[in-house]
């Protein structure tokens, strides 16, 4: 942001000096090897609206006009590009192509011909293939997009309403700058916290189980140790909880 900041300034102080707008547009055009860095770094500003763009919402092919994913998105701005070779560009490093499987089936070919379009570039470290799955028999279409994803190195994502394809699309950028672990949510790593993921691993033990279950026994020793009926005996358990947590602690491992 500083860096963004500072060549603002500077680009303002050229403006002051070159007011005639012919000549600041000459010199976008038509950059010269000896005019130096500064002036240089300065045209790139200039002569890159879609980085300014991107800092504050979602760009969008106009050939997305109409698509039913535009009406679910809901918590990122986006605005319209005629000049963008992917479908969403969702970031500085990420973008996105979209393609239903309904119209695969009725256009085979578009696919391959808009990746034959979109070059591997360094510059673009995340490529996304986002797919619509709105047909009931998708198994073949699907081994076939998973093949092209993996030579055209674009990860695969699969949606299978509109709603959860904007939410895809949502989450490439407000995560944009964001570090991978926090997708990962924080854990309590306390002994009470530890507890309570070991035994709400138990289907249908919620948090509220555990508390009375820890009152009751003390230890999670008197715990594994309990009778089907003691368990049961304890206020919101129940017969058939009680018999899950039993044979979970009395479960024979088997091994291989």
């Amino acid at each position: 942001k500083q860096w963004y900041q500072r060549r603002v300034r500077e680009f303002q102080t050229f403006q002051y000096y070159f007011k005639r707008i012919n000549l600041r547009q000459d010199m976008v055009d038509s950059p010269s090897k000896d005019k130096g860095d500064s002036c240089g770094r300065k045209r790139k500003l200039e002569s890159s609206p879609k980085k300014v763009q991107q800092a504050t919402g979602l760009l969008v092919s106009v050939r997305q006009k109409g698509n039913p994913l535009l009406s679910s998105l809901r918590n990122v701005p986006y605005s319209f590009s005629e000049e963008l070779i992917v479908d969403y560009q969702v970031g500085a490093t990420t973008a996105c192509l979209f393609l239903s499987i309904a119209y695969h089936r009725l256009h085979p070919n578009y696919i391959y011909d808009r990746l034959k379009g979109w070059p591997v570039h360094e510059s673009v470290k995340h490529r996304v293939l986002l797919v619509l799955v709105d047909v009931p028999d998708s198994a073949s279409y699907l081994e076939e997009l998973s093949r092209v994803a993996i030579l055209s190195s674009c990860s695969l994502i699969l949606a299978w309403s509109d709603v959860e394809a904007a939410r895809y699309v949502e989450a490439f950028k407000i995560y944009e700058n964001k570090p991978a672990d926090m997708l990962q949510g924080s854990k309590d790593s306390s002994y009470s916290g530890c507890l309570n993921r070991f035994l709400t691993s138990i289907k249908g033990v919620n948090k509220t189980d555990v508390a009375r279950l820890i009152t009751r026994f003390g230890t999670v020793k008197a715990l594994t140790g309990a009778s089907v009926e003691s368990l049961a005996a304890i206020p919101g358990i129940g017969a058939k909880k009680a018999e899950k947590i039993h044979q979970t602690f009395n479960r024979s491992f088997k091994a291989g």
